[in-house]
């Protein structure tokens, strides 16, 4: 049977919406769900909001003994993680619970569990500390904590890679299923938005302020200053098509190609991230992008950078091939490629493309087919997802819909 790896499901916490239903009303209507931030204190920073998934309430997916036990970020992989099971109709037992893994994306998950532990730790001294803290601390608490949830035995990864840290653990996914080391594995990111996240990368001056038109995400726009942060949690089924097939399930869609490639020392990036295309689409030279779902996140640097390197990959197509960003929507974080990936299938499987919000003036050095304002009906039969970190790798990943070949 085969072994192309194809996506059966996908689970969504977000600052737009919980669950694929609601996620897809906010994509099609173009939401916002950047708003001010009012679970800390901002007024050390210039910047005041971000992507918050205000409505998400642990409760309806954690039996509510379990809930203070897990951190934030926990919380949102084991919900993400069931609405992906459900959706693929997939359950995990003991006679595979072997053979069924998760690889899930997390950069600075644990943050705010560290800061509570080590807090205590010195305020009142080692012989009153909060033992539920500690395993929370990590990264890999998410993965770990979904895989006690839901009874998983197989691969148990988590990835850290920059901005494409989502993406790299969906690269892993698929090369663990490849292999033949799972048969089927929960896969994505997931984020928690922190008062020490936002206080670090505010001192960078890496987030979006109001210099008198609005504090937002506005990707690819000539006024664009920063990034504004979200959070949530985007997990997706993974298998092997044969696998798939075994069972019966009707499949979203396939990984056609992925890269992930490293940052040459020379240049600016935008040859590497050429050359990390073209791999990807290696041996479909006559193949036909239908849309790409950019990552831009409204920093200067990195959406022209972008513009750059699919003008470079794509020379006879990137004037008609249509471009979005919903970052604009959600706010950017580490692993956000996990919502991105979830609103890619969406995309497909409905025909249409979200819009970019924020999107006013045009900037020449962002000159490609972006949508915006409104979302686009169109066919997509190949959809090109970029993951980009400007300091260090670049990812590519598509999606075929389920009728390519």
């Amino acid at each position: 049977m085969s072994n192309r790896i194809c996506i059966t499901g996908v689970g969504v916490i977000s600052s737009i919406g919980i669950g694929k239903e609601e996620f897809l009303s906010a994509l099609k209507h173009g939401k916002s769900g950047i708003e001010e931030i009012k679970a800390f204190d901002t007024s050390f920073s210039r910047s005041k909001k971000a992507g918050i998934a205000q409505s998400f309430n642990p409760k309806d997916f954690i039996a509510p003994g379990k809930i203070r036990r897990l951190d934030r970020a926990s919380q949102f992989a084991i919900a993400a993680s069931k609405l992906a099971l459900a959706d693929a109709g997939f359950s995990v037992t003991q006679e595979n619970a072997s053979r069924v893994g998760i690889v899930i994306g997390s950069g600075f998950c644990g943050l705010s569990s560290s800061e509570e532990f080590h807090r205590g730790q010195v305020l009142k001294g080692f012989l009153d500390l909060n033992p539920m803290l500690f395993p929370n601390t990590v990264p890999n608490a998410a993965a770990s904590n979904a895989s006690i949830e839901l009874g998983i035995q197989g691969v148990n990864c988590t990835l850290v890679q920059s901005f494409c840290t989502a993406e790299a653990a969906m690269i892993f996914a698929c090369d663990q299923l490849r292999r033949g080391r799972a048969d089927f594995i929960l896969t994505g990111g997931v984020d928690e938005l922190s008062e020490h996240l936002f206080r670090g990368l505010s001192e960078l001056r890496l987030l979006a302020t109001d210099q008198g038109h609005g504090e937002m995400s506005r990707p690819y726009d000539q006024r664009r200053n920063g990034l504004v942060l979200g959070e949530g949690a985007g997990i997706l089924a993974f298998e092997t098509e044969g696998h798939a097939r075994s069972r019966g399930k009707t499949v979203y869609g396939y990984i056609q190609g992925d890269n992930l490639l490293g940052r040459s020392p020379a240049g600016d990036g935008a040859e590497d991230l050429k050359r990390s295309i073209r791999m990807a689409m290696e041996g479909r030279k006559n193949l036909t992008v239908d849309c790409i779902s950019g990552a831009g996140n409204s920093s200067r640097l990195l959406d022209s950078l972008e513009a750059r390197g699919v003008k470079g990959a794509l020379p006879d197509q990137y004037a008609s091939v249509p471009i979005s960003s919903i970052k604009s929507m959600t706010g950017e974080a580490i692993a956000s490629g996990g919502i991105r990936m979830v609103a890619d299938v969406l995309s497909i499987e409905n025909q249409f493309i979200p819009p970019t919000l924020n999107y006013q003036i045009p900037d020449p050095n962002c000159d490609l087919s972006y949508v915006v304002h409104q979302p686009v009906e169109r066919e997509i039969k190949t959809l090109l997802h970029l993951g980009l970190a400007p300091e260090s790798c670049f990812s590519i990943l598509f999606i075929g819909a389920p009728w390519s070949s």
